[in-house]
């Protein structure tokens, strides 16, 4: 049986391309607390790369939220106001001053943003405060051996973790970041990144994981070669079709997904860089 969402016109959400709203994505975010071996942390001056999570600039608060108004006034079909990077969402305090903001001079816009999930436990409260009624959690594995591999270092607690270790730290808070976000009635998407040589034969054991703690769908992408993975191949789309198919014997598939940038507005596929 499908699951329905309160999101029938959220392109992040939506089974359909029907009636979908506008989006922006507000670069705020400007620093993150893992180092995922498919990312440079860098930024992106020229505004051409097609990499998730890259952004021409960060923003402060203030220029974001002044963004947006204009944004608004041009465009009535933008309801959706998130934060997806460039650094994790959940890290740095600019993420919920600009929410805040705009979330005092725009009572019913949505909120969103998507995370790794490693604060996302610490930070539930104050996401439900502000009304954020769904969020992406990217998560692309339940083994430790596989995340150590994904993953290149891991702040949490205070520690830098590497490893084996860091593995299993980052999959333990990131199931109770979810399964905290969802007990608060946060509905949580999770980002898979499909990466063949490493976890494609564990979506299915990762959907069902994440079916435990709580989250509603899962977006299962393909890897996009670059930094320290740009010799790892992406899935075909048979493997990808795999997959899915797979995983969605425990969980509902998304099927959409444009791995967007973080510094993007309107309809995922039909947007421009900010």
């Amino acid at each position: 049986m499908k699951l329905t969402y309160p999101f029938a016109h959220h392109p992040c959400w939506s089974c359909t391309r029907d009636g979908l709203w506008a989006r922006i994505h507000l670069p705020v975010a400007p620093s993150c607390n893992i180092k995922c071996a498919y990312c440079d942390h860098q930024l992106d001056a020229s505004g051409h790369m097609p990499v998730p999570g890259r952004s021409r600039r960060v923003m402060t608060p203030t220029q974001a939220i002044k963004v947006t108004l204009d944004e608004l006034r041009k465009d009535p079909n933008l309801r959706i106001v998130a934060v997806s990077g460039p650094g994790d969402p959940l890290t740095c305090p600019q993420t919920f001053k600009t929410l805040r903001g705009i979330r005092a001079l725009n009572a019913d816009i949505d909120l969103c943003l998507c995370t790794n999930g490693v604060l996302l436990e610490e930070k539930t409260k104050q996401l439900v405060e502000l009304g954020v009624r769904a969020i992406s959690v990217t998560m692309s594995t339940v083994s430790p051996e596989t995340a150590s591999q994904i993953y290149e270092w891991a702040v949490i607690d205070g520690k830098r973790l590497t490893g084996r270790k860091m593995g299993e730290k980052i999959i333990d808070v990131q199931l109770r970041g979810i399964s905290s976000a969802t007990k608060s009635g946060v509905f949580v998407k999770v980002n898979s990144i499909l990466i063949p040589e490493m976890n494609g034969e564990q979506m299915e054991a990762l959907a069902g994981a994440l079916g435990d703690a709580g989250a509603r769908l899962q977006n299962i992408v393909p890897l996009i070669p670059f930094d320290n993975m740009i010799n790892e191949r992406p899935p075909t789309q048979n493997e990808l079709d795999d997959a899915r198919n797979r995983a969605s014997r425990v969980m509902e598939q998304f099927y959409h997904c444009k791995q967007c940038r973080s510094d993007v507005v309107g309809i995922p596929g039909a947007d421009r860089i900010l």
